[in-house]
């Protein structure tokens, strides 16, 4: 270093080994990066919208049918969905539909007419556990990229990388079970 002591070989040892051009291209990759999340976001927020009308219609259309949709009487299109509490409906009705109707094989138009309406109310209440989870992702995602700035910590930046990779939301196995539903 004493041999090459510059003035400019000094004062790119002093500005910590970073050329000027470095912060500039920082700058504006990071400026384009968070135009694209926000691009994101935005397309995100239309996908909730739609999702949440398509929820109020399967949800008034079963009401108008069955005259009552008790799963979703008290539930408010919002983050306050009980994933546990609507999971634990799914996996009850999984195994009275494996126990309760498999036990017969009468094709009275009751026990079909109830196999349907309770068919129904499981994918209803599928949709609505698949709406809550994505809504909560959806918000998650939204934090992040608001809290995007220059001057956050890398280590804040590293967890939200692993936020957003993990999608702590989302359930693999109720995802897994609606795919199985699509023909």
């Amino acid at each position: 270093m004493e041999a090459n002591g510059t003035d400019r070989v000094k004062s790119y040892v002093n500005s910590g080994c970073k050329k000027p051009n470095d912060s500039v291209n920082n700058v504006t990759n990071l400026c384009s990066c968070k135009r694209g999340l926000l691009n994101h976001i935005s397309k995100a927020k239309v996908i909730i919208n739609e999702l949440e009308g398509l929820l109020r219609d399967v949800t008034s259309a079963i009401q108008r049918t069955h005259g009552k949709l008790s799963v979703f009487s008290d539930i408010e299109f919002g983050v306050e969905l009980n994933n546990q509490a609507a999971s634990d409906d799914l996996l009850r009705f999984s195994q009275e539909e494996n126990v309760g109707f498999s036990h017969s094989q009468n094709t009275d138009c009751t026990n079909t007419e109830e196999k349907n309406s309770s068919d129904v109310t499981h994918f209803a209440s599928l949709m609505a556990i698949l709406y809550g989870m994505v809504k909560q992702d959806y918000l998650m995602q939204e934090k992040i990229v608001s809290a995007l700035d220059l001057k956050v910590p890398s280590e804040e930046l590293q967890s939200f990388c692993e936020m957003w990779s993990w999608r702590p939301f989302i359930d693999d196995d109720i995802m897994h079970q609606a795919w199985k539903l699509i023909p």
